[in-house]
């Protein structure tokens, strides 16, 4: 039996902030670095040994997972860093308050751009500086790769793809992974896993501190999953 593991980043400086975060590259707080020790402990009791790792190339992802990593004793294993895994792109809301948005806008229009899966916030201008493609960390993806705003949708289509060869490659491997990502980008991987339509996905939220075990036969079927 093989495992795939999900986990999401501890809290940032943003979460705490109720501000959108999206690509925004925005710090843990000591208290999600706690979060991060908290679950790589709770791990180290289930004792998996894992393969190989993933994150997104944001820091609230790298640092959460090499605190895990570190918890368990398993920072020698291989570890992939994707911009493919990032967060979905929340356009030009990124950096907005989501209580002090709505003097902007209705409930259930920030209700869609936060949970409906075809809603995208209006995208950022091109010679915003908040766009990828001003980042260092980007500068070898082409431009018109880089998204500028993103629904659900949007995201599921960048990370799924990139999910499906991966994961493959490590099962075929007969190999354990863990995967240490977003809000958002765990919420496309839900979906995908457990064939949630897309008005199902709207009402599914992945916590901080949530640790999620899919367990899978030798046929990479998903036979059960288990919060830990």
């Amino acid at each position: 039996m093989k495992k795939i593991v999900l986990v999401r980043h501890g809290e940032s400086l943003w979460n705490k902030q109720s501000l959108f975060s999206g690509w925004t590259d925005v710090d843990l707080t000591s208290k999600g670095m706690e979060d991060a020790r908290l679950m790589g402990q709770r791990l180290k009791s289930k004792n998996i040994q894992f393969n190989r790792a993933y994150s997104s190339v944001l820091k609230r992802s790298v640092i959460t997972l090499d605190l895990i990593l570190e918890e368990i004793g398993q920072q020698n294993i291989q570890i992939i860093r994707d911009w493919k895994l990032n967060e979905r792109h929340y356009g030009k809301l990124q950096g907005k308050s989501k209580v002090d948005i709505l003097d902007e806008l209705s409930w259930e229009q920030l209700h869609s751009y936060r949970r409906g899966y075809y809603t995208r916030p209006a995208a950022l201008e091109m010679d915003d500086p908040r766009n990828a493609f001003f980042d260092p960390k980007y500068a070898s993806i082409p431009r018109d790769l880089l998204p500028r705003t993103e629904s659900l949708d949007d995201a599921y289509k960048r990370i799924i793809p990139y999910l499906e060869g991966h994961i493959r490659s490590c099962l075929e491997d007969n190999e354990n992974i863990i995967l240490v990502l977003h809000g958002n980008t765990l919420r496309a991987i839900l979906k995908y896993f457990d064939r949630l339509s897309d008005s199902e996905i709207e009402g599914v939220e992945f916590a901080i501190g949530d640790i999620l075990v899919y367990n899978l036969d030798n046929d990479h079927n998903i036979i059960s999953k288990e919060h830990i």
